[in-house]
């Protein structure tokens, strides 16, 4: 279920299927609860941090890929690829990326990691800063 950070234009969430503990293949009918989820908040579009190393789980339920599943969805997505548990997950011209998504994409934008958490807040703190720096605008 996401969550509001900025209501109506950024919410944060855990992946499809995320639950702590050992990594497990996601089901196709738990990544459908997470897009109607999506969909019940009005989201338009996913800034997707997880990397190779957790969309694998998904290779069963979207045969397709998880990042072409959401647009085919419906969702603009922008796709930053980040392997989890990195003291430093992103690279100054990564954090200019997701900005840059931020302000191009429809809102509202959901961002996820896995647990919606680290990478994610990560790169929410610095659209807020962002956001803050340019007078709290949203294009």
């Amino acid at each position: 279920m996401p969550n509001w950070v900025l209501e109506g234009v950024i919410a944060t969430s855990p992946r499809p299927g995320f639950s702590p503990g050992p990594e497990l293949t996601v089901h196709d009918h738990v990544v459908d609860a997470w897009i109607e989820d999506a969909r019940r908040f009005g989201i338009r579009s996913v800034i997707c941090l997880i990397g190779n190393d957790q969309l694998w789980l998904y290779r069963k339920a979207t045969p397709e890929g998880l990042i072409q599943r959401y647009r085919s969805e419906g969702f603009e997505v922008c796709h930053i690829p980040t392997v989890d548990q990195q003291t430093h997950p992103f690279t100054p011209d990564e954090y200019e990326h997701a900005w840059e998504s931020f302000r191009n994409l429809p809102k509202p934008i959901l961002v996820h990691c896995s647990a919606g958490m680290d990478r994610t807040g990560r790169v929410v703190r610095h659209i807020l800063e962002r956001l803050h720096e340019s007078g709290g605008f949203v294009d």
